[in-house]
Protein backbone atom coordinates (compact mmCIF):
# COMPACT_ATOMS: atom_id res chain seq x y z
CA UNK A 1 0.00 0.00 0.00
CA UNK A 2 1.01 3.60 -0.54
CA UNK A 3 0.86 6.51 1.90
CA UNK A 4 1.05 10.15 0.83
CA UNK A 5 1.10 13.35 2.84
CA UNK A 6 -1.10 16.32 2.03
CA UNK A 7 0.70 19.24 3.64
CA UNK A 8 -1.06 21.98 1.67
CA UNK A 9 -4.83 22.20 2.19
CA UNK A 10 -5.72 23.57 -1.24
CA UNK A 11 -7.19 21.91 -4.37
CA UNK A 12 -3.74 21.77 -5.94
CA UNK A 13 -2.17 20.44 -2.75
CA UNK A 14 -4.78 17.67 -2.53
CA UNK A 15 -4.28 16.86 -6.23
CA UNK A 16 -0.54 16.46 -5.70
CA UNK A 17 -1.14 14.17 -2.73
CA UNK A 18 -3.60 12.00 -4.72
CA UNK A 19 -1.05 11.75 -7.53
CA UNK A 20 1.67 10.77 -5.07
CA UNK A 21 -0.45 8.09 -3.41
CA UNK A 22 -1.31 6.51 -6.76
CA UNK A 23 2.18 6.90 -8.20
CA UNK A 24 3.51 4.48 -5.60
CA UNK A 25 1.17 1.80 -6.99
CA UNK A 26 2.01 2.44 -10.64
CA UNK A 27 -0.41 5.30 -11.30
CA UNK A 28 -4.07 5.27 -12.24
CA UNK A 29 -3.11 3.64 -15.55
CA UNK A 30 -2.38 0.41 -13.70
CA UNK A 31 -6.05 0.13 -12.76
CA UNK A 32 -8.00 1.99 -15.46
CA UNK A 33 -7.89 1.63 -19.24
CA UNK A 34 -9.37 3.73 -22.06
CA UNK A 35 -13.06 3.17 -22.71
CA UNK A 36 -13.81 1.48 -19.40
CA UNK A 37 -16.83 2.38 -17.27
CA UNK A 38 -15.41 3.38 -13.90
CA UNK A 39 -17.51 3.63 -10.75
CA UNK A 40 -16.23 6.13 -8.20
CA UNK A 41 -17.74 5.17 -4.85
CA UNK A 42 -17.20 7.94 -2.26
CA UNK A 43 -18.68 8.06 1.23
CA UNK A 44 -21.83 10.22 0.93
CA UNK A 45 -23.43 9.03 4.16
CA UNK A 46 -25.40 12.19 4.95
CA UNK A 47 -26.07 15.79 3.93
CA UNK A 48 -23.09 17.29 5.73
CA UNK A 49 -20.81 20.08 4.46
CA UNK A 50 -17.25 19.12 3.47
CA UNK A 51 -15.75 20.73 6.57
CA UNK A 52 -17.69 18.30 8.80
CA UNK A 53 -15.36 15.50 7.60
CA UNK A 54 -18.27 13.03 7.43
CA UNK A 55 -18.02 12.52 3.67
CA UNK A 56 -15.27 12.15 1.08
CA UNK A 57 -13.96 15.61 0.30
CA UNK A 58 -14.86 16.96 -3.16
CA UNK A 59 -11.25 17.90 -3.88
CA UNK A 60 -10.25 14.22 -3.63
CA UNK A 61 -13.17 13.18 -5.85
CA UNK A 62 -12.32 15.90 -8.36
CA UNK A 63 -8.71 14.81 -8.79
CA UNK A 64 -9.69 11.17 -9.29
CA UNK A 65 -12.25 12.21 -11.93
CA UNK A 66 -9.55 14.20 -13.72
CA UNK A 67 -7.17 11.23 -13.72
CA UNK A 68 -9.80 8.77 -14.95
CA UNK A 69 -10.92 11.07 -17.74
CA UNK A 70 -7.30 11.73 -18.74
CA UNK A 71 -6.87 7.99 -19.32
CA UNK A 72 -9.89 8.04 -21.65
CA UNK A 73 -12.25 6.13 -19.35
CA UNK A 74 -15.81 7.07 -18.40
CA UNK A 75 -16.34 7.75 -14.69
CA UNK A 76 -19.66 7.82 -12.86
CA UNK A 77 -20.38 8.46 -9.19
CA UNK A 78 -22.65 6.27 -7.10
CA UNK A 79 -23.77 5.46 -3.57
CA UNK A 80 -26.77 4.41 -1.49
CA UNK A 81 -26.53 6.61 1.62
CA UNK A 82 -27.64 5.30 4.98
CA UNK A 83 -29.45 8.59 5.52
CA UNK A 84 -31.15 10.85 3.06
CA UNK A 85 -31.40 11.23 -0.68
CA UNK A 86 -28.21 10.86 -2.72
CA UNK A 87 -28.59 14.06 -4.82
CA UNK A 88 -29.21 16.13 -1.67
CA UNK A 89 -26.30 14.55 0.20
CA UNK A 90 -23.97 15.02 -2.76
CA UNK A 91 -25.09 18.63 -3.11
CA UNK A 92 -24.48 19.40 0.57
CA UNK A 93 -20.99 17.90 0.66
CA UNK A 94 -19.83 19.52 -2.59
CA UNK A 95 -19.53 16.37 -4.69
CA UNK A 96 -22.55 17.16 -6.90
CA UNK A 97 -20.96 20.42 -8.04
CA UNK A 98 -17.80 18.53 -9.01
CA UNK A 99 -19.83 15.91 -10.90
CA UNK A 100 -21.67 18.63 -12.82
CA UNK A 101 -18.45 20.47 -13.66
CA UNK A 102 -16.95 17.37 -15.26
CA UNK A 103 -20.26 16.04 -16.65
CA UNK A 104 -20.01 12.87 -14.56
CA UNK A 105 -23.34 11.08 -13.88
CA UNK A 106 -24.46 10.76 -10.27
CA UNK A 107 -26.18 7.39 -9.87
CA UNK A 108 -28.42 6.44 -6.97
CA UNK A 109 -28.18 2.73 -6.23
CA UNK A 110 -31.75 1.48 -6.56
CA UNK A 111 -31.49 -1.46 -9.00
CA UNK A 112 -30.66 -4.53 -6.91
CA UNK A 113 -29.37 -7.76 -8.42
CA UNK A 114 -28.37 -10.88 -6.51
CA UNK A 115 -24.66 -11.73 -6.46
CA UNK A 116 -23.11 -14.90 -4.95
CA UNK A 117 -20.99 -14.33 -1.85
CA UNK A 118 -17.46 -15.83 -1.82
CA UNK A 119 -17.92 -16.63 1.88
CA UNK A 120 -20.98 -18.92 1.99
CA UNK A 121 -20.44 -19.49 5.72
CA UNK A 122 -21.57 -15.85 6.12
CA UNK A 123 -24.17 -15.51 3.34
CA UNK A 124 -25.10 -17.35 0.16
CA UNK A 125 -25.56 -14.10 -1.74
CA UNK A 126 -26.17 -10.37 -1.45
CA UNK A 127 -28.12 -7.78 -3.35
CA UNK A 128 -25.77 -5.34 -5.07
CA UNK A 129 -26.76 -2.52 -7.39
CA UNK A 130 -26.73 -3.48 -11.05
CA UNK A 131 -24.52 -0.52 -12.00
CA UNK A 132 -21.91 -1.70 -9.50
CA UNK A 133 -21.91 -5.19 -11.01
CA UNK A 134 -21.69 -3.85 -14.56
CA UNK A 135 -18.83 -1.41 -13.90
CA UNK A 136 -15.48 -2.38 -15.42
CA UNK A 137 -13.57 -0.81 -12.54
CA UNK A 138 -14.60 0.20 -9.00
CA UNK A 139 -12.53 2.96 -7.41
CA UNK A 140 -13.48 3.17 -3.76
CA UNK A 141 -12.96 6.60 -2.15
CA UNK A 142 -13.87 6.17 1.54
CA UNK A 143 -13.42 8.60 4.43
CA UNK A 144 -11.32 7.78 7.49
CA UNK A 145 -13.54 8.11 10.57
CA UNK A 146 -14.12 6.75 14.04
CA UNK A 147 -17.32 4.71 14.28
CA UNK A 148 -19.49 4.32 17.36
CA UNK A 149 -20.53 0.75 16.54
CA UNK A 150 -17.47 -0.81 14.87
CA UNK A 151 -14.60 1.39 16.05
CA UNK A 152 -13.61 2.85 12.71
CA UNK A 153 -14.77 3.11 9.13
CA UNK A 154 -12.48 3.29 6.12
CA UNK A 155 -11.76 0.83 3.29
CA UNK A 156 -13.54 -2.29 4.60
CA UNK A 157 -16.75 -0.65 5.82
CA UNK A 158 -17.72 2.06 3.36
CA UNK A 159 -18.34 -0.24 0.37
CA UNK A 160 -21.54 -1.29 2.19
CA UNK A 161 -23.11 1.66 0.39
CA UNK A 162 -23.22 -0.50 -2.75
CA UNK A 163 -26.13 -2.40 -1.19
CA UNK A 164 -29.30 -0.60 -2.33
CA UNK A 165 -31.69 1.04 0.11
CA UNK A 166 -32.69 -0.19 3.55
CA UNK A 167 -31.49 -3.75 2.90
CA UNK A 168 -28.47 -2.59 4.86
CA UNK A 169 -30.62 -2.12 7.98
CA UNK A 170 -32.27 -5.51 7.51
CA UNK A 171 -28.89 -7.25 7.37
CA UNK A 172 -27.93 -5.24 10.41
CA UNK A 173 -30.98 -6.68 12.17
CA UNK A 174 -30.20 -10.25 11.08
CA UNK A 175 -26.63 -10.00 12.39
CA UNK A 176 -27.28 -8.02 15.54
CA UNK A 177 -26.86 -10.81 18.07
CA UNK A 178 -23.07 -10.46 18.11
CA UNK A 179 -20.95 -7.53 16.94
CA UNK A 180 -18.52 -9.95 15.33
CA UNK A 181 -21.31 -11.37 13.15
CA UNK A 182 -22.07 -7.96 11.67
CA UNK A 183 -18.37 -7.29 11.13
CA UNK A 184 -18.03 -10.59 9.23
CA UNK A 185 -21.08 -9.65 7.16
CA UNK A 186 -19.46 -6.36 6.14
CA UNK A 187 -16.23 -8.08 5.14
CA UNK A 188 -18.15 -10.74 3.18
CA UNK A 189 -20.14 -8.05 1.36
CA UNK A 190 -16.93 -6.19 0.59
CA UNK A 191 -15.47 -9.35 -0.92
CA UNK A 192 -18.63 -9.79 -3.00
CA UNK A 193 -18.34 -6.32 -4.52
CA UNK A 194 -14.54 -6.68 -4.93
CA UNK A 195 -13.46 -3.06 -5.50
CA UNK A 196 -10.45 -2.58 -7.74
CA UNK A 197 -8.66 0.07 -5.70
CA UNK A 198 -9.11 1.97 -2.43
CA UNK A 199 -8.03 5.58 -1.92
CA UNK A 200 -8.82 6.57 1.67
CA UNK A 201 -9.38 10.26 2.38
CA UNK A 202 -7.76 10.83 5.76
CA UNK A 203 -6.66 14.40 5.11
CA UNK A 204 -9.38 15.75 7.37
CA UNK A 205 -10.57 12.71 9.30
CA UNK A 206 -13.27 12.36 11.96
CA UNK A 207 -12.54 11.36 15.54
CA UNK A 208 -14.93 10.91 18.44
CA UNK A 209 -18.63 10.28 17.77
CA UNK A 210 -18.35 9.11 14.17
CA UNK A 211 -19.48 8.36 11.59
CA UNK A 212 -21.42 11.66 11.37
CA UNK A 213 -21.29 13.50 14.72
CA UNK A 214 -17.59 13.45 15.51
CA UNK A 215 -14.95 16.16 15.38
CA UNK A 216 -12.88 16.90 12.27
CA UNK A 217 -9.15 16.46 12.72
CA UNK A 218 -6.40 17.21 10.23
CA UNK A 219 -4.16 14.21 9.63
CA UNK A 220 -2.96 14.96 6.10
CA UNK A 221 -3.14 11.29 5.06
CA UNK A 222 -4.06 9.65 1.77
CA UNK A 223 -3.76 5.85 1.71
CA UNK A 224 -4.08 3.72 -1.44
CA UNK A 225 -4.07 -0.01 -2.04
CA UNK A 226 -5.95 -2.76 -3.89
CA UNK A 227 -6.18 -4.53 -0.49
CA UNK A 228 -8.76 -2.99 1.88
CA UNK A 229 -7.61 -5.02 4.87
CA UNK A 230 -4.02 -3.86 4.38
CA UNK A 231 -5.12 -0.21 4.25
CA UNK A 232 -7.21 -0.51 7.40
CA UNK A 233 -4.48 -2.42 9.23
CA UNK A 234 -1.91 0.31 8.66
CA UNK A 235 -4.37 3.12 9.44
CA UNK A 236 -5.56 1.47 12.65
CA UNK A 237 -1.95 0.95 13.71
CA UNK A 238 -0.92 4.54 13.13
CA UNK A 239 -4.01 5.72 15.04
CA UNK A 240 -3.23 3.12 17.75
CA UNK A 241 -6.70 1.62 17.70
CA UNK A 242 -7.41 -0.56 20.74
CA UNK A 243 -8.32 -4.22 20.11
CA UNK A 244 -11.97 -3.50 20.94
CA UNK A 245 -12.16 -1.11 17.96
CA UNK A 246 -10.68 -3.53 15.41
CA UNK A 247 -13.81 -5.59 14.82
CA UNK A 248 -13.55 -5.39 11.04
CA UNK A 249 -9.90 -6.42 11.00
CA UNK A 250 -10.66 -9.37 13.27
CA UNK A 251 -13.47 -10.35 10.91
CA UNK A 252 -11.16 -10.10 7.90
CA UNK A 253 -8.57 -12.23 9.70
CA UNK A 254 -11.14 -14.87 10.62
CA UNK A 255 -12.29 -15.13 7.01
CA UNK A 256 -8.78 -15.06 5.57
CA UNK A 257 -9.60 -11.90 3.60
CA UNK A 258 -6.73 -9.59 2.73
CA UNK A 259 -3.57 -8.92 4.70
CA UNK A 260 -3.95 -7.96 8.36
CA UNK A 261 -0.31 -8.25 9.48
CA UNK A 262 1.58 -5.01 8.85
CA UNK A 263 4.91 -6.84 8.77
CA UNK A 264 3.74 -8.58 5.59
CA UNK A 265 2.44 -5.42 3.87
CA UNK A 266 4.70 -3.73 1.33
CA UNK A 267 4.71 -0.09 2.44
CA UNK A 268 5.37 2.59 -0.17
CA UNK A 269 5.66 6.34 0.09
CA UNK A 270 5.66 8.09 3.45
CA UNK A 271 6.50 5.84 6.45
CA UNK A 272 3.48 5.17 8.70
CA UNK A 273 5.48 6.22 11.77
CA UNK A 274 5.57 9.79 10.45
CA UNK A 275 1.75 9.91 10.72
CA UNK A 276 1.50 8.26 14.13
CA UNK A 277 -1.19 9.83 16.33
CA UNK A 278 -0.85 9.64 20.10
CA UNK A 279 -4.19 11.09 21.16
CA UNK A 280 -6.83 10.03 18.64
CA UNK A 281 -10.25 10.14 20.28
CA UNK A 282 -11.95 6.75 20.03
CA UNK A 283 -15.67 6.59 20.82
CA UNK A 284 -17.16 4.19 23.36
CA UNK A 285 -18.74 1.36 21.39
CA UNK A 286 -22.52 1.21 21.46
CA UNK A 287 -22.75 -2.25 19.87
CA UNK A 288 -24.42 -3.12 16.60
CA UNK A 289 -27.65 -4.46 18.08
CA UNK A 290 -30.76 -3.63 16.04
CA UNK A 291 -34.34 -4.50 16.92
CA UNK A 292 -37.26 -4.74 14.52
CA UNK A 293 -38.95 -1.61 16.00
CA UNK A 294 -35.68 0.29 15.55
CA UNK A 295 -35.45 -0.77 11.91
CA UNK A 296 -39.05 0.32 11.31
CA UNK A 297 -38.40 3.69 12.96
CA UNK A 298 -35.24 4.09 10.91
CA UNK A 299 -37.06 3.38 7.65
CA UNK A 300 -39.86 5.81 8.48
CA UNK A 301 -37.47 8.57 9.55
CA UNK A 302 -35.46 8.14 6.38
CA UNK A 303 -38.59 8.24 4.20
CA UNK A 304 -39.54 11.50 5.88
CA UNK A 305 -36.01 12.89 5.38
CA UNK A 306 -35.91 11.96 1.70
CA UNK A 307 -39.38 13.47 1.19
CA UNK A 308 -38.24 16.72 2.81
CA UNK A 309 -35.04 16.83 0.73
CA UNK A 310 -36.97 16.26 -2.47
CA UNK A 311 -39.41 19.04 -1.58
CA UNK A 312 -36.52 21.43 -0.98
CA UNK A 313 -35.18 20.58 -4.44
CA UNK A 314 -38.67 21.13 -5.89
CA UNK A 315 -39.07 17.61 -7.28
Amino acid sequence: MSLARCAEWTPSGVARAVDEALRGLGGIERFVRPGQRVLLKPNLVSAKPPEAAATTHPWVVERVIQLVQAVGAEPFLGDSPAWGWLPANARACGVAAVAERYQVPLVEFDQPVRVPCPFPQVAASFYVDRRVVEADVILHLPKLKAHGQLGYTAALKSIYGCMPGKRKALWHLRCSRRDSDFARLLVAFHATVAPTLHLVDGIWAMQGAGPVRGQPRFLGILAASPDAAAVDTVLCNLLQAPPSHRLLLEAARSLGFGETEESRIQLLGEPPASFRVEDWEWPPLAGVGFSLPRVVRSVLRNLWLVHRQRRVRGT
